[in-house]
């Protein structure tokens, strides 16, 4: 632990924010092909739904996804907004160039430099999930 009693030490990942996808398989394909996420587990049901799946960012951390269900279940969380922390600006401006050639993904906010600090870019994928890229890592 640091002596700095205005700096804290370097978090381990323990907050997995949760989302919901109405097609799962084009949720795998953003989360992968787009943003460089690496699927680790996926449980289908035999109707084909998806009750529990995660996606590890390989900067550390990560999300857990499946269908979304109905009302009142946990799978039926709606649209949702992920802040993406990259260890470089390069990982960034690859997720950007694959957003630009990306078919169903919408760019919310363009490839910036913030007055902040941090190298980013906003997306939205085809279920409306809020996603933003950068190398901010937080006070």
């Amino acid at each position: 632990m640091s002596t700095d009693e205005n700096s804290l030490p370097e978090p381990v990942p323990a907050v997995w924010p949760s989302i919901g996808f109405t097609d799962v398989d084009a949720g795998v394909r953003f989360l992968t092909e787009v943003l460089g996420f690496v699927v680790t587990v996926l449980h289908r049901d035999d109707d084909g739904t998806v009750a529990h799946a995660e996606a590890r960012w390989p900067d550390g951390g990560g999300v857990m996804f499946g269908s979304r269900g109905k009302p009142g279940e946990w799978g039926a969380l709606g649209p949702q907004g992920v802040y993406v922390v990259a260890a470089e600006a390069a990982t960034v401006d690859a997720v950007w160039e694959r957003a630009q050639a990306a078919d169903d993904v919408e760019i919310t906010l363009p490839l910036e430099n913030t007055d902040y600090g941090s190298h980013t870019v906003g997306l939205r994928d085809r279920d409306g999930n809020l996603w933003s890229i950068g190398t901010y890592r937080g006070a």
